[in-house]
């Protein structure tokens, strides 16, 4: 690949295309199964980063000043800062056979609004752990909560609490995140022309301990397998690994009572027929060495799954 072609890449993965760049960038990955492969790459890179820097930023740091000290002319392939990893990244996985440009210059475009939970309906709690079937919330502890004086719900008269960044029987030993799940049903929705899934969440927080600081995260996986095929224990690694594309972001929760909507897209095909939603809290300080977050008032509301088609 040529320094041009790779700096398009680049250009994708830090947002920074203008209108005819991303044109190029199209071109490119229509007409290259290398660049496909290269960004694929990189994203999962990204993916990984954005992970570590949630529970290792000293480790982030190094390794950006160790990309930067041995790769001074790799400018593509240069670690990107702590800061823009903590901020959240909307990250793309790309087939080898289909091409998609979900970020970028804007054009008449279909939106369908394919499942909407503002937690009314009659869920009370989260089930535990990772859950294989259509129509259930699963993972860490959480319940459904009415509107109270010291936090009213986004939309609606209920919202989800997180409780625990665990659930009974887990027995983990430490963890930061507070996780829950919901497997959407997309099969026979991606039709022509370039389609993705826009996944979107409302959160926010109570007052907390000055020193503590907090995130929130909306990561989507678009799945190909049937869901008979999935293993009988599923893991949040399992399906990074075989989803065919992948999108996360994560944005801090720094004002009390203040809801944020977060959101990310992730492409999908003809193929797909599933889309896992993983929404989650995290205490990012403290950092823990043992032991389990219990949240303090942590909420969740208005999460929506859309349907984007564009020409």
């Amino acid at each position: 690949m040529t320094q041009d072609q790779l700096d398009l890449l680049h250009g994708y993965l830090n947002s920074t295309l203008d209108e005819a760049d991303f044109a190029r960038f199209q071109s490119l990955l229509r007409d290259s199964a290398e660049a496909r492969r290269t960004l694929r790459s990189l994203s999962t890179v990204e993916a990984k980063l954005t992970q570590l820097a949630a529970i290792h930023p000293e480790t982030v740091r190094l390794l950006s000043e160790t990309a930067r000290e041995s790769r001074p002319s790799a400018r593509w392939l240069s670690w990107r800062p702590l800061t823009a990893a903590a901020a959240g990244i909307a990250l793309g996985m790309f087939c080898t056979s289909v091409v998609f440009g979900y970020v970028g210059p804007r054009v008449a475009e279909k939106v369908k609004v394919v499942f909407a939970e503002g937690f009314e309906s009659g869920v009370t709690k989260t089930e535990p752990g990772l859950s294989r079937e259509v129509g259930h919330w699963s993972g860490d502890e959480a319940e459904v909560v009415k509107t109270a004086s010291e936090m009213k719900a986004h939309g609606g008269a209920k919202m989800l609490r997180f409780l625990s960044a665990t659930y009974p029987g887990e027995n983990s030993p430490r963890s930061q995140w507070g996780d829950v799940y919901r497997i959407v049903d997309v099969r026979g929705l991606a039709g022509a022309g370039l389609t993705a899934t826009r996944v979107s969440a409302s959160f926010a927080r109570g007052t907390v301990d000055a020193e503590a600081q907090f995130s929130c995260s909306v990561e989507a996986m678009a799945l190909e397998q049937d869901l008979s095929e999935l293993p009988s224990r599923l893991d949040l690694m399992w399906l990074r690994q075989h989803s065919s594309a992948a999108g996360l972001r994560k944005v801090a929760l720094s004002s009390a009572q203040e809801w944020k909507q977060v959101s990310v897209e992730v492409p999908i095909t003809p193929e797909t027929r599933y889309v896992i939603l993983h929404l989650a809290i995290v205490q990012d300080r403290p950092a823990l060495e043992s032991g389990v977050v219990q949240f303090p008032g942590h909420f969740m509301d208005d999460v929506k799954v859309e349907l984007i088609t564009r020409p």
